[in-house]
């Protein structure tokens, strides 16, 4: 029963998350992944802590309940409340009821919630523990609230029952320090290719778990030089749950036994015999009936830190700030830095760029922008 159950840590972690990504999706309030990963038990919500307003508490107390499946957990909100009297709360719920999980997956509306049965969940969980059996501990570099980071770094070490630790906040030499032989490290291509780059050296038999986009033959060499034994990648999406997985970048992905194909669509075999007939969110290139490569997102899409962009949309919404006739926004990939996005501004007809309009644009994409979508760097160029 144990590990079909959430302890209270865990659940702090995970309304740490959610919370942080409440307040951005619903109130444009950006927090920083190394400021939330670090929020804990006895963070506030008051004006000592995360200072929330009365309408962000509900929101965020809806949210929270929403994602364990229940339609109302009477949270307290007074100020003195903080993120560990909500998990205790949360935690009752939980055991007493636990049939549905729901997430807010990154879309270009972002306002439809995808739930998903908790069977399908611990489904996922159950095949993605078996492809990583053996392992020791699970270092998790991925925040807990998303569907593949909650079955990677809460379910599927659950059913193992082992030792989950959270480093989003570790720098590559504090990761090195901490990994010990049999260690699991979760993370996402942006921060694979950041730690080939940057990992010291490594105890041996550590083995890598990566989701989001397809990490590259390159990358995971480098990691392997690093020390990395193996690296494990999972396919799938907020809208589908786990679908496939790979051992060797060269290789194509595979179905787990649980899905099947049906012409360009996917099928999941629920263990209660029904089934659920899904089309992936990629563009899939099918090798067999069970293997394939991915190709592109569907709706155009691009991953900053394993948090879906869409560098169109980013580009009208800068080609509408002061004094900007259009944008451009494109992904850069270089080793050894995250993953980024540039963004080549053209400017209104005699205008020139200087300090303060490079301000009003900064402080015009700050209002309108999460931190995965703002562009790391910009471009200037004079209409002609």
């Amino acid at each position: 029963m144990k590990s079909f159950t959430f302890e209270q840590g865990t659940i702090v972690r995970i309304l740490a998350a959610l919370i942080a990504d409440e307040l951005a999706r619903r109130h444009k309030r950006y927090t920083e992944s190394l400021v939330h990963s670090g929020w804990g038990a006895e963070t506030s919500l008051g004006v000592s802590g995360l200072a929330l307003t009365p309408e962000q508490v509900k929101d965020c107390s809806a949210r929270a309940a929403e994602f364990f499946g229940h339609g109302e957990v009477d949270l307290p909100t007074d100020g003195s409340c903080t993120i560990g009297d909500w998990a205790g709360l949360v935690a009752e719920k939980a055991l007493e009821k636990l049939t549905e999980f729901s997430f807010y997956p990154t879309t270009q509306t972002g306002e439809a919630a995808t739930t998903h049965p908790a069977d399908d969940m611990f489904q996922d969980g159950a095949a993605v523990a078996s492809l990583l059996s053996g392992r020791k501990r699970t270092i998790a570099m991925v925040p807990p609230h998303s569907l593949l980071g909650l079955n990677s770094s809460v379910i599927a070490p659950n059913l193992q029952r082992i030792e989950v630790l959270d480093a989003r906040r570790f720098t590559p030499d504090e990761l090195s320090e901490t990994l010990r032989f049999g260690d699991l490290v979760v993370a996402t291509p942006t921060l694979w290719r950041y730690l080939a780059a940057t990992l010291p050296e490594i105890p041996g038999n550590v083995v890598g778990l990566s989701f989001g986009e397809a990490l590259t033959m390159d990358v995971a060499q480098k990691l392997r030089q690093r020390g990395i034994g193996a690296i494990r990648e999972l396919y799938g999406s907020t809208e589908t749950g786990v679908v496939g997985w790979r051992d060797s970048q060269s290789e194509p992905f595979v179905l787990l036994d649980h899905w099947s194909r049906d012409g360009e669509a996917i099928v999941r075999h629920r263990a209660n015999g029904r089934t659920a007939r899904l089309i992936p969110m990629d563009e899939i290139e099918w090798e067999s009936d069970r293997s394939f490569r991915l190709g592109p997102r569907r709706d155009g899409a691009v991953q900053i830190g394993a948090v879906n962009v869409f560098p169109q949309q980013i580009s009208e919404i800068i080609a509408g700030g002061p004094g900007v006739v259009s944008c451009e926004v494109r992904l850069s990939r270089r080793p050894g830095t995250l993953d980024r996005l540039i963004a080549d501004v053209t400017l209104s007809p005699g205008l020139e760029i200087d300090q303060d309009l490079a301000w009003e644009i900064d402080e015009w994409c700050r209002e309108r922008l999460r931190p995965a979508e703002r562009p790391r760097i910009y471009h200037f160029y004079s209409a002609q």
